[in-house]
């Protein structure tokens, strides 16, 4: 009974530190199609937080909200709209797998916004695992917007 107990323990520990330590950190956002002052294409450069387990990116909700708007994607490989986005593997660690995000692993996430974003816009993009911690992501557009890429974030 003892060594029963004290297996069960260690394996709901292991459990809470992979939902407590387990996200994603954003190192850049940036945005096409600005020559006109509107953004739609958007990517966002991501990796595993330290002592993060690995992501499978098919159990990601990623949210795009505005003031007035919220927009919900999911993952779809090689392809990115208004509901879907899509991840392109800049470097890949040892033990690199498509549609996971391993240590090591840093990727750009792309998709396009539902609407226009528009100059002095406030957005809040939140990268929501279903097992682990979410990775919100806030900030506002430039008050002008005139080059072909704008970025964002830092």
């Amino acid at each position: 009974t003892a060594g029963s107990l004290q297996q069960q323990a260690l394996s709901t520990g292991s459990q809470a530190t992979g939902q407590i330590s387990t996200n994603a950190m954003v190192v850049e956002v940036s945005a096409t199609d600005g020559l006109d002052g509107q953004l739609d294409d958007f990517s966002v450069i991501m990796r595993l937080a330290p002592g993060s387990e690995p992501i499978r990116l098919t159990d990601v909700t990623y949210t795009v909200s505005t003031k007035n708007t919220t927009q919900t994607l999911t993952y779809l490989n090689g392809s990115y709209s208004t509901t879907n986005f899509n991840v392109t593997y800049l470097q890949t660690g040892d033990n690199s797998q498509v549609g996971t995000i391993v240590r090591g692993d840093v990727v750009e996430i792309q998709f396009n916004t539902t609407r226009s974003i528009s100059e002095a816009e406030s957005l809040r993009l939140n990268f929501i695992p279903r097992i682990g911690t979410a990775t919100l992501t806030e900030f506002a557009t430039p008050d002008v917007i005139s080059t072909e890429r704008v970025y964002l974030y830092p």
